[in-house]
């Protein structure tokens, strides 16, 4: 009995270890998901500041950002080379926010939303054909933007 006990716990051990391994994968790392409405679409969940400015100012094509309030402001504070292919950002958790005029003179539309549905909603709109929709989210409701991305994802990229 009890060495059975001691099994039980041990293969929940590793069940823990190997869940927190692929949590740990995800968070942090780019991910790449495929075509949605001809844009090229990735996910970062807690990103690095340093290693998101780098990304935004290598991807090839116009970038619609889509993001929380936090991730914006954040990179804003440091250097705006990255701003040349950013070309829409939408925050998803707040309706109104301020951008410097430096960075609104680069970017051809901002849009805020108070709710994740209604940013999701407003996607189509702006969507570019042969660009990218990069989706980034931190903070604590980081994993609750991801379910509602990963399955807006699910219902909309086979239409």
């Amino acid at each position: 009995m009890k060495e059975t006990t001691q099994k039980t716990g041990l293969h929940g051990q590793l069940l823990q270890a190997r869940e927190q391994q692929r949590e740990e994968q995800v968070i942090g790392s780019l991910r790449s998901h495929g075509k949605l409405w001809g844009m090229d679409v990735f996910s970062w969940y807690k990103p690095s500041m340093y290693e998101l400015e780098n990304t935004l100012s290598s991807f090839p094509a116009p970038i619609c950002w889509f993001a929380n309030e936090n991730d914006v402001l954040r990179i804003l504070q440091e250097e705006k080379y990255w701003m040349t292919n950013v070309k829409t950002i939408c925050t998803y958790d707040k309706a109104g926010f301020k951008l410097p005029n430096e960075v609104l003179d680069g970017v051809d539309s901002v849009l805020g939303s108070a709710s994740m549905d209604d940013a999701l909603d407003l996607l189509k709109a702006v969507s570019k054909k042969q660009g990218i929709l990069l989706f980034t989210s931190s903070g604590e409701n980081w994993h609750a933007a991801k379910t509602k991305f990963e399955g807006f994802l699910a219902q909309n990229q086979n239409k």
